[in-house]
């Protein structure tokens, strides 16, 4: 564990709705790192016109507790900008510079394959790849979510490599843990996805799954709210299923116990490069759960996860694939349980607060506090990177 003379800051606006924040501050402060806050707004902007516009007076909140906790420290080691604040990113770059201090940003999304998706007009999408590219030039590292992503950034936004380093999401235990009284009682074998409905989750294949189970006993419960779910509602009148229920937007513990009581818990099943490089909160809040999760096969995912073990893996865009491993998983509880428990042992080893905050400590260099002296800290597509 490493001293807790070393003192990072976390820059950003965020309200640790979405455990990236938490999963980093808490990390960090599990192995004996001092970690500051620095919050301009308590809650996230999305970026867009209204941030920029507010961006003077974020400026002047930034510069003002920034110089408070200069003047209240002997000594600043980093700053951690968090996700989705490329904005920012210049007035942490001169904090940085003035303390001699590492920058890192946490580049957990990139929001120009965000806005592509999304169907952006083209010239927004465009000005956000430069916005991006150019202030990807200013912090000394990058965080991701796996050495995938990592690679895919290095070469989408011309960055070293060795300068991107993959930390995956873990779950909020507050929320996603077995359940003493098993959570949502469901009246039979149960599926459950939560999401925004994204193009590179791929519900397109539940829902497909889900026409060819139409006439076992089994229900499929969609959760959330997003751009993509009237798509998906349509999917669902166009096969006129009657075994699939949308719950909407839930609380927190409504989203716990539904993971928690479901028999199956969905991951994700498009072919995109996005999800080819994700292992997503989804797979990493089920498990988390106790429930056996099923997604597709990747990269990242063959990293971190066994099939059959702690896993049940199948090919992107498969409907009869997924179908066929519902089917599996129901007929076979010995096997559901086995996974269920695999899954949850692996959260508690690899997905855990403590452990991300071993894997920032042994990629990111936080003690070689002078842009001068920094080492690069080459990284590692270990099973356990």
């Amino acid at each position: 564990m490493r001293s807790d003379t070393e003192t990072v800051v976390l820059l950003g606006d965020y309200d640790y709705d979405y455990y990236r924040e938490l999963s980093l501050r808490d990390g960090l402060r599990s192995q004996g790192i001092t970690v500051l806050e620095c919050r301009f707004r308590d809650e996230p902007l999305s970026v867009g016109l209204k941030k920029f516009l507010l961006l003077p007076l974020f400026y002047v909140r930034i510069w003002r507790q920034m110089r408070r906790l200069a003047r209240e420290e002997s000594a600043i080691d980093a700053i951690l900008v968090t996700k989705f604040n490329i904005s920012v990113l210049p007035i942490a770059a001169l904090f940085a510079r003035r303390l001699d201090t590492l920058l890192v940003y946490d580049l957990f999304v990139s929001l120009y394959r965000t806005a592509d998706m999304q169907d952006y007009p083209r010239w927004q999408v465009t000005l956000i790849y430069w916005l991006e590219w150019l202030t990807f030039r200013l912090p000394d590292y990058h965080l991701t979510e796996t050495a995938e992503y990592a690679r895919l950034y290095a070469t989408l936004y011309s960055l070293p490599r060795s300068r991107i380093v993959g930390i995956p999401i873990g779950a909020d235990d507050t929320w996603f843990h077995p359940r003493e009284d098993g959570g949502t009682a469901f009246d039979r074998f149960t599926v459950v996805y939560w999401g925004a409905f994204l193009p590179h989750h791929g519900v397109e294949t539940i829902v497909d799954a889900a026409a060819e189970l139409a006439a076992d006993d089994i229900q499929f419960v969609l959760i959330g709210e997003g751009v993509g779910k009237d798509r998906i509602e349509r999917r669902v009148a166009e096969h006129g299923l009657e075994n699939v229920e949308f719950w909407g937007r839930a609380p927190w513990e409504t989203l716990g116990r539904a993971a928690a009581g479901a028999d199956v818990t969905m991951g994700i099943f498009s072919d995109d490069l996005r999800a080819q490089a994700s292992i997503t909160n989804k797979v990493s809040e089920g498990i988390a759960s106790g429930s056996a999760v099923i997604t597709m096969d990747s990269p990242p995912i063959q990293r971190w996860f066994t099939h059959t073990e702690d896993i049940y893996l199948v090919p992107p865009e498969d409907p009869t694939a997924l179908a066929a491993a519902i089917r599996t998983l129901r007929d076979d509880p010995m096997l559901r349980e086995r996974i269920a428990r695999g899954g949850r042992t692996l959260h508690e080893t690899v997905f855990s607060v403590d452990h991300i905050g071993k894997l920032l400590l042994e990629n990111v260099p936080f003690s070689e506090r002078s842009p001068t002296r920094r080492s690069v800290v080459e990284p590692t597509d270990s099973k356990h990177e």
